[in-house]
C-alpha cells in the first residue's frame, strides 16, 4: 500500500511543530520501521484468532476483536495490510473479515484515503471488505467514494455499495441509487428500498412513485409503504400511489400501515383518501384496521371518520350476544386513546381485564391501562396497574421506550419507589 494513504495512521501522534511538508513521508517511514516491531509483538497472540471463521465462532471473536481494538489506532497499518491477502484461501479471507471488524471500531473515517486505493485494486478480498469499512466512514469523501460505485459495481459489489450506504443514512446518494429500482433483479431492488427506507432521500419521491406503479413483487410494497412513510409528506401523487395498494396484494397489517402512513402522505383534507377512507369505514367491520382509517381521517382534518367508527362500536356492543365482546373492547379502547380521550380508554381496557382470559389480549390491556392512566396522571391508578399486570420490572420500562409520557412517569418517586420494592421482590432468591 502506498505510504501517502497511511500518513494519517503513521502520524497519529502530533507532528512536532516545524516539521517541513517535504519531510512527512521521511518522518511516518521512519516512525513507522521503528513502531512495527512493537506493533508485531502486540498482534502476535491474536493472527491464529483471527483468523477463524467468524460464523462458527462469533461469540469468541467478538471478545478477541474487542481486545485487538483495545491496542488503539497504531495497529491500523498492520490490519490494512491483512485486508490484502498475498494467497486466497478461506483462512486468508476469514483474517481479512476479522480484521476488519476490528478497524470498525476504531473509526475509518481518519484513513478513508487507504480504503479508496484498496477498493480501486486489484483483490477482490480488499476491496470488497473496503467497500465494507466505507460504511463506517461518515465523512463527504467516503460517500462521494461509494456514489461513484454505484455506477460501476456490480452484483455482490454493488449490494455492499448500497448496504454502507444505509449504513451512512447517506441521502445525497438518492439520484444515484433509485434508478436502480429499474432492474430486472429483485434482490437489487430489494437492497435499494432497503436504503431508501433508511438514508429517506425525499427528493427522488417521484422516481420511486413510477417504480411502484411497476412493480411485480407484492413482497416488496411493503417497502415502498415505509419509504413514503418515512420520507414524503403533503405529497397528491404518493398518496395516490398508496391508495391504489389498498385491496391489491396486500395483508392486513400491511394495509394498516399503509393507512397510517397516508396521515402524513396526503395532503389535509385530500379528497382521494378521504373519500377512501370513509369506503373503509361504510363497510361497518370494527376492526384495528377500522380504527386506524378513522384516526387517520382526524389526522387529515375530517373527525366525522371517528364518529362513524365510534357509533359502529357502541351499536356491536348493544348487541346481547356482543356486549361482552373484549375484541370490540379493545378496538373502542384504541381509538379512545389515539384520540387522547385517556378516561374512556382505561374504562374500556378494565373492560377487556373483566371479560377476557386470553393471555395475549390480557396483556395489550395492561399496557394499554398503564399507558392511559400515565397520560392521565393519575399515580395511584398507574401503580395499581403495574402491580395487578404481573409485569417484571423490565417489562414495564420496556413501555416507555415508546412513550415518553410513560417514560416521565416512571420516573416519579412514588412510580419509582414502587419498581424499586418490586425489582427487590423478584429478584433470585
Amino acid at each position: 500500500m502506498h505510504l501517502r494513504f497511511l500518513l494519517p495512521c503513521l502520524l497519529l501522534p502530533m507532528l512536532p511543530a516545524q516539521v517541513a511538508l517535504g519531510n512527512l513521508a521521511k518522518l511516518a517511514r521512519d516512525r513507522a520501521e521503528r513502531a512495527r516491531p512493537a506493533q508485531e509483538k502486540a498482534l502476535e497472540p491474536f493472527w491464529a484468532d483471527l483468523a477463524l471463521d467468524y460464523r462458527n465462532n462469533q461469540q469468541f471473536l467478538d471478545q478477541r476483536i474487542t481486545q485487538v481494538a483495545a491496542l488503539g489506532d497504531s495497529v491500523v497499518p498492520m490490519l490494512l495490510e491483512k485486508l490484502q491477502p498475498a494467497q486466497g484461501g478461506e483462512t486468508a479471507r476469514n483474517l481479512a473479515g476479522n480484521c476488519r471488524r476490528v478497524i470498525e471500531k476504531l473509526d475509518p473515517s481518519s484513513f478513508v484515503d487507504a480504503l479508496v486505493e484498496l477498493v480501486n485494486g486489484k483483490s477482490e478480498t480488499a476491496r470488497q471488505e473496503a467497500i465494507r469499512l466505507l460504511g463506517f466512514a461518515n465523512t463527504p469523501a467516503s460517500i462521494q467514494v461509494l456514489c461513484d460505485l454505484v455506477e460501476r459495481t456490480a452484483e455482490e459489489d454493488r449490494r455492499l455499495v448500497l448496504r454502507s450506504l444505509r449504513l451512512l443514512k447517506a441521502a445525497a446518494a438518492g439520484p444515484k441509487v433509485v434508478g436502480l429500482l429499474g432492474s430486472s433483479d429483485r434482490q437489487v431492488r430489494e437492497d435499494v428500498l432497503n436504503y431508501l427506507v433508511v438514508a429517506r432521500p425525499a427528493s427522488v419521491v417521484d422516481t420511486v412513485i413510477q417504480a411502484l406503479s411497476t412493480e411485480k413483487d407484492a413482497r416488496l410494497l411493503p417497502y415502498y409503504i415505509d419509504y413514503f412513510a418515512n420520507s414524503v409528506t403533503n405529497h397528491d401523487g404518493a398518496a395516490r400511489a398508496l391508495l391504489a395498494l389498498i385491496g391489491e396484494r396486500l395483508d392486513w397489517q400491511d394495509t394498516r400501515r399503509l393507512v397510517q402512513a397516508l396521515a402524513t402522505v396526503a395532503p389535509r383534507d385530500h379528497e382521494p383518501t378521504c373519500r377512501r377512507l370513509h369506503e373503509m369505514l361504510d363497510a361497518g367491520e370494527a376492526t384495528a384496521l377500522a380504527v386506524q382509517a378513522a384516526v387517520t381521517l382526524r389526522s387529515l382534518g375530517d373527525r366525522q371518520g371517528v364518529t362513524k367508527l365510534k357509533r359502529t362500536l357502541d351499536q356491536q356492543l348493544s348487541k346481547p350476544q356482543r356486549k361482552r365482546d373484549p375484541a370490540l373492547f379493545e378496538q373502542r379502547a384504541n381509538l379512545a386513546f389515539a384520540i387522547e380521550e385517556y378516561g374512556d380508554a382505561a374504562a374500556d381496557y378494565e373492560k377487556i381485564l373483566e371479560f377476557s382470559d386470553g393471555l395475549a389480549m390480557t396483556r395489550r390491556a395492561y399496557i394499554g391501562l398503564i399507558r392511559s392512566e400515565a397520560h392521565r396522571k393519575k399515580v395511584p391508578n398507574l401503580i395499581k396497574a403495574m402491580k395487578n399486570s404481573g409485569m417484571t420490572t423490565a417489562e414495564i420500562e420496556a413501555i416507555g421506550v415508546d412513550d415518553p409520557v410513560v417514560q416521565d412517569s416512571l420516573g416519579l418517586d412514588k412510580v419509582r419507589s414502587f419498581l424499586q420494592a418490586l425489582a427487590k421482590e423478584q429478584s433470585p432468591k
